[in-house]
């Protein structure tokens, strides 16, 4: 990029900027943070723009963090200019991505990134609108996080520990820890950006079960249910909802359990709108969940696990103790088995 500083900053379209676009993590908890500006510092590790590069440590036992991207590049991605996760979700790119369905990427040539990046601004489109109304999912909503993470912002190892050299002992600025390694450790920044090859990405995503609203094998189960339906859903409100993914059958509305259950009339369609309301369903701003319907029990051989029938069968004796009902003593006011009565007496000792 030397060939550049020869031209002029403001046609050419350098960066300069009075504050950084940074999380609440990055930033710190203290509010009154001293930030060292440095005009045209380095250049952008995404698109190679000149930019505005700020250090400041955001603790006393943190380390010092820098911006590592342009404003324009973080704008285009809704991210932070140092830790690269999304701002509103505080999440890797690739998982906002890929719950969102997003796949709008920069180019890759220098000269393309430029284009775009003028293109966008000229626009108006470098903004977060597209990340922010794109309304709920529960992907997102599990994973990401509400409070900031400080532990992130803990000071680098301590090179000369780990070649056991450091002699500062407990005045060193750096933690005296042995580096783990693993795909965690070998994080690029194009990659992370991108949200292509992400490790940490690829971690959280892998806890997340992708077998959830698996139809079920039985193809006669067309019922789906509704979770989390309040006085504020009516069954009027549920049919304005699914009822242009097919025919319905019945709607009920439990309000003592807070459900209710959607029957169609064919399973393609109940495979479809689950398919479709799945991870996203609000009806009158009400976040619902949506799941398959269970199959009614059978009637048939119903036997209790742990309990024994009233009845007697004739292959097998029951006595007292087993009876759940008598618990082991005669109840007042029955008569006596016969057969027990003997069995007791021949157990009893015989008087001298």
């Amino acid at each position: 990029m030397a060939h550049r500083l020869l031209q002029d900053p403001e046609r050419d379209g350098w960066e300069r900027s009075d504050f950084p676009i940074v999380c609440e993590t990055c930033l710190g908890p203290n509010p009154y943070v001293r930030m060292q500006r440095m005009e045209y510092g380095g250049t952008c590790n995404i698109s190679g723009r000149p930019y505005t590069v700020f250090r400041w440590r955001p603790g006393n036992d943190a380390r010092y963090k820098k911006t590592i991207i342009c404003q324009e590049v973080a704008k285009a991605k809704n991210v932070c200019q140092v830790c690269l996760l999304d701002l509103d979700y505080n999440l890797p790119v690739q998982v906002r991505d890929k719950a969102l369905g997003l796949e709008e990427d920069l180019p890759d040539s220098v000269a393309g990134k430029e284009f775009a990046l003028n293109r966008l601004e000229e626009e108006g489109e470098l903004n977060r609108g597209k990340f922010t109304t794109a309304g709920s999912n529960d992907l997102l909503n599990k994973l990401q996080r509400d409070e900031p993470y400080y532990k992130r912002n803990k000071a680098k190892i301590c090179s000369f520990f780990v070649k056991g050299e450091c002699k500062r002992g407990a005045e060193c600025p750096y933690r005296h820890e042995l580096p783990e390694s693993g795909p965690l450790a070998e994080q690029n920044i194009r990659d992370r950006y991108y949200g292509v090859n992400d490790p940490v990405a690829q971690k959280m995503l892998s806890k997340v079960p992708h077998k959830k609203n698996m139809p079920p094998d039985d193809r006669s189960i067309t019922t789906l249910f509704v979770g989390n339906v309040g006085d504020s859903v009516s069954e009027d409100d549920l049919k304005s909802v699914f009822y242009s993914y097919g025919e319905i059958k019945a709607i009920k509305k439990v309000p003592a359990k807070t459900c209710a259950f959607v029957t169609f009339r064919k399973r393609l369609d109940a495979e479809k709108a689950i398919e479709k309301l799945g991870n996203n369903l609000v009806v009158n701003d009400a976040k619902l969940t949506l799941l398959w319907g269970r199959p009614k029990a059978s009637s048939v051989n119903q036997t209790t696990v742990g309990t024994l029938p009233k009845s007697r069968d004739q292959s097998s004796h029951v006595y007292p103790s087993m009876d759940p009902e008598r618990d082991g003593s005669l109840v007042k006011g029955a008569k006596r088995d016969p057969d027990d009565a003997t069995a007791e007496r021949q157990k009893r000792p015989r008087e001298q």
